[in-house]
């Protein structure tokens, strides 16, 4: 057959042209490799990188068509996995033709001689080298010289950086920027710039050879990434200087030790030398290669004390603040779930004892900052400060306050730059570090120009990410690892050579991976199921925005005078529970309210929960909603991202429910559960070992329902994932209070009603009692919504800002808070999240006897903790029945109460 190519694979291959598409796709990230191949029968066999397992694919060319077969589980004939396959082989068989007379191999290693496509190494320096040369033109500089050509030239850009090169003869020299130190290229727009500036003069090459090049010259090469020396032939150091040169430096300059400390001796000789001259480079590697040393000694003899930490560590977790502890740069890659969020912690806590660090920031996402500051309070006796407010209030916190942790987000990271830069912390910590993934951001140039003594990046998706987005990464955490850029790309693209900068795959990932592997440590939930709890439970605290805000808050305006009513019609009731519906549907999104406008953090931050998840991670997720036009609103959601899904609500006939469970049980491609409270009961989903709550319910008890249909006998998996998405100074976070601290305060009394409301009269004075616990005092904060938070710059990336490219129409949920309110002498308020001493709830309106069974029924909950955390248990002090009393008529409240061995 001698038709075989791209129309024919579109047209004859491929059952459609969507998979035609997704076949490409394929192709040109180069996901496959051929294991056999037999060019003259054309026979070929591939193996393919496919979502759910590595796929086998036979491929036959005969003379009227194709023959082949694909592994996958895609039930047609033609799949994308066989369209990339003879995609690929018609490149080898065009690629034989052309080679007909050399008779190479059709699948040799490198495949910019197989393939013919790709550029070479050579080519793709010559490329870079060519980018600077035209820099070095077009660019504006103000250069300063020196007394003579041989020596050194003071060079100043257009934004006043200022740099000092060096020239050796017209062609030869080196330049102090850091382009020239990291590029391995042994040029840059500077040096290019000065010595074409002296070929303009005729007589610049005359004075050239009659120079003599005024001092010995020790610089960092940028070519070897090793010190270099220079200095004419006729120049006469000290001779023991002179004899350790020779030790040291081939007849070329070239360094010759065996490892870089072995130049510190020249250098401690040549200090205070006029005629010497050591560029700073080479000082701060040797500082930074002695650091070293002196740490991996220290390590070896160094036993960590995490007693300051209050909770116990799993192994892995030790092993992963021991792998961070002594390093410069570390990237913590653990799967969501498994605690890299305390490792950081404890890693910065214990850097203070080892290296004296005084400052630590945190840059996260907005969502994420309190989060942040809670697990920092509960596991340490750290200060812990976030970073909100206006400009002026946000500069004063980083100047003035003198909090342990400081924690912003990376759009507040655009605006502070210069007061950060001043703040100057010793640790930088990354979480969600793919925020960066792109290194020509203004926000990646941010992070990047954090001055730092350290820095550690969280991150759950490490390796899955394309390998720009790693570079990026590694730029921030090891600016030499993986540069320059060109190398990198050299070493592991295949880059196009119709379209300038079109990548079409990868290579020499193991390469790649040995590279990283010193400052990378990576743990998926799988390797260390034997040491993970039953249960992780991660809560997600979201911002309202201001659209939402404005009508949580007339639903709680409307609700409190309604609660604080001493007599409570039906009427009342009724109105009561719509107020209180709306209040809660207006945390998940507006559409539940208006059906018009769709305004949800909380749908963009599953976006990003289901990526790590499901699509990074390949596992199954049950997602839970109380509200069907929730679950169409999700539903659309994991459509258009290409999740395969299964959907259970009570219009789901019974019948047909089981049929859902299998296919999401046994259908490998069906990733998602999505249910409403209807998929709460009864049902069994151990194929999943992730539940997402989109909102909790009020009843704890049907919230351990929801997890109960995963974590139950028959779940493979040691340890289920529970993500709880929680709205901000809201509701949810006092139902979130009152399922924590007091687990049976709501239970039976906020049940799914029908149209009509009808409650004894007992039961309407434990619903308001309850209510106003749970509202407390401070309802001012869930009624008035924050000002709104100054405009996202035009030229912030676009992925800050989608608004500035007219993508995405949404208020974007991720910007800064400026809500002053939301610090209070260097502390941020937390509405729902206080001690058990402080009041959170009101005990107006009740009963003596009923305050008395409350406070005895918290006084068990705190028992049984304690039982747990100590071993001893809390006994009824002698002759008592009860440990808590309160005195019928002066409202005295005595607890009495015994703890053994104590």
């Amino acid at each position: 057959m001698n038709g075989l190519g791209e129309n024919y694979i579109r047209e004859r291959v491929a059952d459609s042209g969507v998979i035609y598409k997704r076949g490409v796709r394929i192709y040109e990230h180069g996901a496959f490799l051929c294991v056999e191949h037999d060019l003259n029968k054309k026979k070929f066999t591939y193996e393919v990188d496919g979502n759910y397992g590595d796929y086998v694919i036979r491929a036959s060319i005969l003379k009227d068509g194709v023959l082949s077969d694909c592994s996958c589980p895609y039930p047609g004939e033609g799949c994308k996995h066989k369209v990339a396959v003879f995609l690929d082989i018609t490149d080898k068989l065009v690629s034989r033709n052309m080679r007909r007379e050399k008779k190479e191999s059709a699948c040799e290693a490198d495949p910019d001689s197989s393939r013919g496509g790709f550029l070479s190494f050579e080519e793709i320096r010559e490329q870079a080298v060519s980018d600077r040369r035209d820099r070095a033109k077009k660019e504006e500089f103000v250069l300063t010289r020196g007394d003579m050509i041989k020596g050194e030239h003071l060079i100043e850009t257009k934004k006043g950086a200022q740099y000092v090169v060096t020239l050796y003869d017209l062609e030869r020299g080196h330049c102090s920027c850091p382009d020239y130190m990291t590029n391995r290229l042994g040029i840059c727009k500077h040096l290019v710039h000065v010595s074409e500036s002296f070929k303009k003069d005729k007589k610049a090459a005359r004075r050239v050879k009659e120079e003599k090049f005024p001092f010995i010259d020790i610089r960092w090469d940028s070519i070897s990434q090793s010190p270099g020396l220079f200095m004419e032939k006729d120049f006469l150091p000290d001779e023991s200087a002179r004899g350790l040169m020779a030790e040291l430096f081939d007849e070329k300059g070239t360094f010759a030790g065996e490892k870089l400390e072995d130049i510190f001796p020249l250098i401690s000789m040549l200090e205070g030398d006029k005629r010497a001259r050591i560029q700073p480079e080479v000082l701060k590697r040797l500082d930074e290669k002695l650091m070293e040393k002196e740490i991996e000694a220290f390590e070896k003899g160094h036993v960590i004390d995490f007693s300051n930490i209050r909770t116990k560590l799993y192994p892995y977790q030790v092993e992963g603040v021991r792998f961070g502890l002594y390093k410069k740069a570390a990237l913590i890659g653990d799967e969501m779930g498994l605690g890299k969020t305390l490792q950081a912690i404890v890693i910065a806590g214990l850097k203070r004892e080892i290296f004296g660090f005084e400052k630590i920031l945190v840059v996260t996402l907005a969502s994420l900052k309190d989060q942040w500051r809670r697990e920092i309070e509960r596991f340490t006796d750290e200060s812990a400060l976030v970073i909100a407010g206006g400009a002026k209030i946000r500069r004063e916190m980083y100047e003035k306050d003198g909090s342990f942790f400081k924690i912003t987000n990376y759009e507040a990271l655009l605006r502070d730059a210069r007061a950060i830069s001043r703040h100057k912390p010793d640790l930088v910590i990354l979480d969600e570090a793919q925020r960066i993934k792109n290194f020509n951001t203004k926000t990646a140039e941010a992070v990047k120009s954090i001055p730092r003594k350290h820095a550690l990046v969280l991150t759950g998706t490490p390796l899955e990410n394309k390998l720009e987005d790693i570079y990026s990464i590694m730029q921030f955490l090891s600016p030499g690892l993986l540069s320059p850029l060109w190398m990198f790309a050299a070493g592991h693209f295949m880059l196009s050579r119709k379209k300038k900068g079109q990548i079409l795959g990868y290579r020499n990932l193991g390469l790649l991976s040995e590279k990283i592997k010193p400052i990378v440590i990576r743990r998926k939930k799988e390797d260390v199921l034997s040491e993970v709890p039953e249960t992780v439970v991660n809560n997600f605290y979201l911002d309202l925005t201001p659209e939402q805000s404005k009508i949580h808050g007339g639903y709680i305006a409307s609700l409190v005078p309604l609660i604080r009513k001493k007599f409570l019609t039906p009427m009342d009731m009724r109105r009561i529970q719509e107020l209180l519906l709306k209040a809660r549907q207006s945390c998940d999104s507006t559409f539940l309210i208006d059906r018009e406008t769709h305004i949800s953090p909380k749908l963009k931050e599953l976006a990003g929960v289901v990526d790590e998840f499901v699509i990074q991670n390949n596992r199954k997720v049950v997602i839970f909603t109380e509200w069907v036009t929730m679950l169409f609103l999700i539903a659309k959601q994991l459509s258009k991202a290409g999740v395969p899904f299964v959907e259970l609500s009570g219009r789901t006939p019974v019948g047909k429910r089981q049929a859902l469970i299998d296919k999401f049980s046994s259908d490998p491609a069906c990733k998602v559960f999505l249910s409403s409270d209807a998929g709460g009961t009864g049902l069994n989903l151990q194929a999943a070992d992730c539940v997402i709550n989109f909102e909790l319910p009020w009843n704890p008890a049907k919230l351990s329902q929801r997890i109960g249909r995963v974590n139950r006998i028959g779940q493979t998996s040691k340890c289920v994932n529970v993500v709880n998405f929680i709205s901000k100074h809201s509701i949810e976070e006092r139902i979130l209070a009152g399922i924590q601290l007091k687990q049976d305060l709501f239970k039976g009394v906020f049940e799914d009603g029908g149209d009509v409301v009808e409650f004894s009269r007992e039961k309407k004075n434990a619903m308001l009692s309850r209510l106003r616990e749970m509202m407390g005092e401070d309802t001012e904060d869930l009624k008035t919504p924050p000002p709104e938070a100054p405009e996202i710059p035009d030229d912030t990336p676009h992925y800050l800002n989608p608004e500035a490219l007219g993508r995405d129409k949404d208020f974007p949920y991720d910007r800064e808070e400026t809500d002053p309110s939301e610090t209070d002498a260097g502390k941020s308020r937390e509405s729902g999240d206080k001690s058990l001493g402080e009041k959170d709830f009101s005990m107006a309106g009740q009963s003596p006897e009923k305050i008395e069974n409350v406070l005895n029924s918290g006084m068990s909950f705190i028992g049984g903790l304690l039982e747990m955390a100590t071993g001893k248990k809390v006994e009824m002090a002698p002759n008592e029945k009860k440990m808590i009393k309160v005195d019928q008529q002066t409202g005295e409240v005595t607890m009495k109460f015994r703890l053994p061995g104590f």
